[in-house]
């Protein structure tokens, strides 16, 4: 099994913007990559001061994001009513083809932190 450092440096090596777990972000959350799934179900949640302040930084919103292809825009989410994605959202599509074309098609989850222009991963695992 490859260790989590070997897999960011994978990423990393082919560009993949990689963050600190302490970096400055607005969002953050989780996404869960599998092998030939059409959806990858996101999780996210604000990590800014004011949320924290205010007691919003434990609501998580999970989000439909569409597996993209090579041209794809991600502008719409997988639910019924393609809804259109936040613009971290739109990043975190983004990041997760961008971390296929690095690892392949696998089962991986990942950790993600947006920092309102950026999308960075944080942390990727083999599930």
């Amino acid at each position: 099994m490859e260790r989590v450092e070997d897999l960011l440096a994978r990423c990393a090596a082919k560009g993949i913007p990689v963050a600190p777990v302490t970096d400055a972000a607005v969002h953050a959350g989780t996404a869960a990559l599998r092998h030939g799934a059409q959806v990858d179900p996101v999780e996210a949640r604000e990590v800014t001061v004011a949320a924290v302040i205010a007691g919003a930084d434990g609501e998580v919103r999970v989000l439909q994001v569409p597996r993209l292809r090579r041209w794809a825009r991600p502008h719409r989410g997988a639910d019924e009513w393609r809804t259109p994605l936040p613009p971290y959202g739109m990043r975190v599509a983004k990041l997760a083809r961008a971390v296929r074309r690095a690892l392949g098609d696998a089962d991986l989850d990942l950790r993600w932190a947006d920092d309102g222009r950026t999308c960075r991963l944080v942390e990727v695992v083999r599930a």
